[in-house]
């Protein structure tokens, strides 16, 4: 009798067991390996909202933090992150690296080239806009706040565009229709510098701004480039959050000088 116990016991211990192992194994948690943070909510796609002279529609609503309030600094970030969000994926080429880290591009339709940094994303497909030829993207910065779930995440974009009727062939009046525009939607002023400069070997100008959201604050910095190459008018636009100290736009304005000095556009020569 006392062996037929010690046997039922032993069959009730082994069914206990197993019955644990698969409760446990189907209730286990793994982390996320990665420990990112990951994107996806209020994003702004500098590739899908066009305004006026290459400047995205952005509300700046959707680039606050919470109870409508910005990042440090009163700088406005282009993404807010958060933890219940999906990693939204990013369209990118891949180019043969430099021995300085950059890469060449060249456009083959519309005929320029440009150099730009390996660690900068290219997007030269769907960029939202048709006269909308190349979006580059700076590498992110994110940052979160001191005893904070919420965290921010800073883009700097750089895109070059195609005026294929520019309704003139004089680069000033040319210049001026657009800093009019500007003036008008924008409602820059004084802020803003311009100056003759050269663009591809042929003359242009530059101009640095800021724009205003609807409550009136700082929204977004602008450095913008344009010029008239046989007939055709080409606007370079580098954009970033506004913000009183270093940022993303800072940080990366240096190399963004850069890629602009390299564009060029290959000439069509008339034979006479």
């Amino acid at each position: 009798m006392n062996r037929e116990h010690v046997l039922v016991f032993v069959l009730v211990l082994s069914l206990c067991a197993n019955v644990y192992f698969i409760f446990a194994d189907h209730t286990s948690f793994s982390p996320d390996t990665d420990g990112l943070i990951p994107t996806g909510i209020n994003n702004y796609d500098p590739g899908n909202s066009t305004g006026i002279n290459g400047i995205g529609n952005s509300t700046n609503d959707n680039k606050r933090g919470v109870d409508g309030e910005s990042g440090e600094d009163g700088e406005y970030p282009d993404e807010i992150l958060s933890e219940s969000a999906t990693p939204t994926p990013r369209e990118t080429i891949n180019a043969t690296p430099t021995p300085d880290g950059w890469a060449n591009y060249s456009n083959k339709k519309y005929a320029f080239s440009i150099r730009y940094p390996v660690t900068w994303e290219l997007n030269d497909g769907s960029t939202g806009s048709p006269g909308r030829l190349l979006v580059l993207t700076a590498p992110p910065e994110a940052e979160c706040g001191p005893g904070s779930a919420q965290c921010f995440r800073y883009l700097a974009t750089m895109t070059i565009e195609i005026d294929q009727d520019p309704h003139t062939l004089s680069l000033e009046e040319y210049f001026n229709g657009a800093v009019s525009s500007l003036q008008k939607d924008y409602a820059i002023t004084s802020t803003s510098k311009s100056a003759s400069c050269i663009l591809s070997g042929n003359r242009a100008y530059q101009i640095e701004f800021y724009t205003r959201d609807e409550r009136g604050n700082p929204d977004r910095s602008y450095m913008q480039y344009y010029t008239l190459i046989d007939k055709k008018g080409y606007i370079i636009s580098y954009t970033g959050p506004y913000s009183t100290w270093e940022n993303v736009f800072s940080h990366n304005k240096g190399d963004a000088q850069r890629i602009i000095d390299s564009f060029e556009v290959e000439r069509i020569y008339e034979v006479i």
